[in-house]
């Protein structure tokens, strides 16, 4: 069986913590200064390895424990130990942690012992006596004085900081710590699961690798058997929800820009195989793969679906029997939409997510007697991807941050802690018999790649990014070679930015407090300032300087971008619904409105032109600054919700582009010639970033691939 260490451990360099379940490095002010982040399965074998110290394991030993199979390839054993030696910063030509044994198994070799570490209690006893606050079980006498010193210092700085980032206050000490137990341990993703209401059955979507496949899958919850349900080649199969009798599902084909449609598959009573599969109705061709549910009464279902003439995604209740659909929800135009509905258990209320500015995410109520909604609250620090009722219908479950969820109450109308996990619930879901599911992992591992502009640079390269190939978060290269990247990472706990420089040196630039969540990072065109997009909300990060809060909480913005000078920004600000274009010089404290007939605006590093969108057109405009000549840019990507990755050089705007169902390529369009025209560079999925260097002689692609998501249970 797989085991997990009980109490404190020091691992090498590294402190194991069991609460939290994860490897950390303690810097001398007794902050964590860097955590080992891995996947559920990997954390798994690392613990393995630590109640098993230095014993030979042999992979049939790893497949039966850590895996719980015996038919698993060694390509994944072997990816699980490369994993874990990156992230312990382990060499397998000189291992110091994991030691291969070829055609025998592995040894964890690095030095583990225990700490027994000291209460709040016992503050005023430290000095007085080293063995009364740490006891150490050696492996090595010739370790035993600095493990002691090592334990009494970290003891000390435990009490004194109040653990300081990981260790709970005292008014939270009563909140669980639960691990995400694997069920579905496919390779891809396993996106979108329901559970049945006798919940002995779940229904999910399954995408296993970039070539259209997708798949519906029915598991056991107990025998874990599966049984595939339905494959396609070409779109997605998302959102499956059971009908309340489990004698049907409901689910989306979806492949954006082409179809999308709502079917119902009826199952067989007793083997569950697919009787039939129909077309219920047709969806919006820009809508995107979410939950849908199921009325108790078995009469409605509800979906997101997008609308054309309002352009964005609204709930839809259409009825299974057939007929006209009827609009639950009028999002406004800033928001891309409402979605993951859920049905309450009497069906008098659903529940869902309200997407605001595209940066955070709101909880509503929708009251089906009357259609009447409401706001219940918005997550500080947190986008709520999905929600579920609790067992007694008094309560909204959802996750709350990078590995906790919470619940709201709906009489109180408060927010609490409901639970920390070893991982990040991305969906969650709750069973009649309080059993609580979540799909937990990866989407993207990102692998940047450093590859030449055969418009400007016709020697062929290509060099992976050293420092980009530990799937970190986002990673902005600096517009000048000398200059440092800025790197999104978890590894001093939290999401945070720190510049990686050229000569090695790294250096966080970033405080963020809570679960904060950057998912923008420019970097200013003399290189040395960073706008970072927060949430909602803008931030101004600079080596030295404290960090600058260009917008508030109650903001909502977007899209920040840089003038040509360094000191202007832009940014979309929304206003009773509608965007605004904000201009500011990062020396004043407030932004004036620019234009409130745009919703994009970019301006060239040498400031030679302009980039601007008037909303509804299908055309960009370029605008040079001496003579205000104005250029429409046609076939250019097309403008949604989110604006598409859009970077402006001296010699042509560059972006990226379908050229063909499963092909996205990195175009620009030519100052010069007005002519579009190919890098030759592709992109595996349209939404993943790229970079151009300001010489233009390199582009800078994500050549990352798919993570891997699995459906899990919350184990206590």
């Amino acid at each position: 069986m797989s085991a997990k260490p009980e109490q404190h451990l020091k691992v090498g360099d590294w402190w194991y913590l069991p609460q939290q379940d994860k490897l950390v490095k303690i810097d001398e002010a007794g902050d964590i200064s860097e955590t080992a982040s891995l996947d559920n399965l990997c954390q798994k074998a690392l613990n393995y390895f630590l109640v098993n110290a230095g014993r030979l394991i042999t992979r049939d030993e790893l497949l039966s424990d850590v895996w719980g199979v015996r038919d698993v390839s060694d390509g994944r054993i072997s990816r699980v130990i490369r994993v874990l030696r990156v992230a312990l910063g382990d060499d397998s030509r000189e291992p110091r942690y994991i030691e291969t044994l070829p055609k025998r198994g592995f040894r964890f070799i690095a030095p583990v012992s225990k700490v027994i570490l000291v209460d709040e209690n016992t503050e005023t006893e430290v000095g007085a006596s080293d063995e009364q606050l740490v006891s150490v079980q050696q492996n090595s006498s010739r370790h035993r004085h600095w493990w002691l010193l090592a334990g009494a210092f970290l003891s000390c700085m435990l009490v004194i900081t109040g653990w300081h980032y990981w260790q709970q206050s005292l008014l939270e000490q009563h909140v669980p710590f639960g691990r995400f137990e694997p069920i579905s341990s496919m390779d891809g993703l396993e996106l979108y699961p329901d559970v049945s209401k006798n919940g002995r059955y779940l229904v999910y979507g399954h995408s296993p690798d970039f070539e259209g496949n997708s798949s519906l899958i029915l598991q056991n919850t107990q025998t874990l058997e599966k049984k595939l349900l339905k494959t396609v080649n070409a779109g997605g199969l998302r959102g499956p929800v059971f009908s309340p009798d489990l004698t049907q599902i409901a689910y989306q084909h979806l492949l954006r820009e082409h179809f999308c449609e709502i079917r119902i598959m009826t199952l067989n009573a007793s083997t569950y195989d697919v009787e039939s599969d129909k077309l219920l109705t047709q969806c919006g061709l820009k809508s995107v793969g979410a939950r849908m549910s199921w009325s108790p009464d078995g009469k409605y279902v509800v979906f997101p679906n997008w609308l054309a003439r309002t352009e964005s995604i609204v709930l839809q209740l259409q009825p299974v029997a057939g007929g006209p659909a009827e609009e639950l929800t009028t999002p406004p135009q800033t928001s891309l939409g409402d979605f993951a509905a859920r049905f309450s258990a009497d069906g008098s209320k659903i529940v869902f997510v309200r997407d605001v500015a595209g940066g955070t995410g709101q909880i509503w109520l929708l009251d089906m007697e009357t259609r009447s909604s409401k706001m219940l609250f918005q997550p500080e620090h947190n986008y709520p991807g999905n929600v579920a009722w609790t067992v007694d219908g008094k309560g909204i479950i959802y996750p709350s941050g990078t590995n906790s969820l919470s619940v709201y109450d709906l009489v109180s109308g408060v927010s609490t802690l409901f639970a920390n996990t070893d991982s990040s619930p991305h969906d969650v879901l709750v069973s009649k018999d309080n059993r609580i599911f979540a799909s937990i992992g990866r989407f993207w591992q990102s692998s940047i790649r450093k590859v030449n502009n055969r418009l400007e640079n016709p020697i062929q390269s290509a060099d992976d990014v050293e420092f980009a190939k530990r799937s970190e978060g986002i990673v902005q290269l600096n517009p000048h070679s000398d200059g440092p990247a800025a790197v999104l990472t978890s590894r001093s706990g939290g999401q945070q930015v720190w510049l990686y420089y050229p000569d090695g040196r790294q250096k966080q630039i970033s405080s963020f407090t809570g679960q904060m969540y950057p998912k923008v990072l420019e970097f200013s065109p003399d290189g040395k300032k960073l706008l970072v997009l927060v949430n909602a909300m803008i931030w101004l990060l600079e080596d030295g300087k404290e960090p600058l809060a260009i917008t508030t909480p109650e903001q909502q913005s977007r899209e920040p971008s840089w003038g040509a000078d360094s000191q202007t920004i832009y940014f979309k600000l929304s206003n009773k619904g509608r965007w605004q274009i904000m201009r500011q010089n990062i020396a004043e404290n407030t932004a004036n409105v620019f234009s409130d007939k745009w919703d994009f605006f970019q301006e060239s590093p040498d400031g030679a032109y302009h980039l601007r969108h008037v909303p509804g057109e299908q055309y960009m405009e370029l605008v040079y600054k001496e003579s205000q000549d104005v250029i429409k840019l046609m076939n250019m990507p097309k403008f949604e919700f989110l604006s598409p990755r859009i970077i402006l050089r001296k010699n042509g705007v560059y972006f990226s582009k379908a050229s063909g169902p499963d092909k996205v390529e990195i175009f620009r369009f030519n100052l010069k010639t007005l002519q579009i025209e190919s890098t030759g560079v592709e992109q595996k999925y349209l939404g993943r970033r790229f970079d151009v260097s300001l010489d233009e002689d390199f582009i800078y692609q994500d050549d990352g691939k798919r993570g891997d998501i699995d459906i899990a249970e919350l184990k206590f």
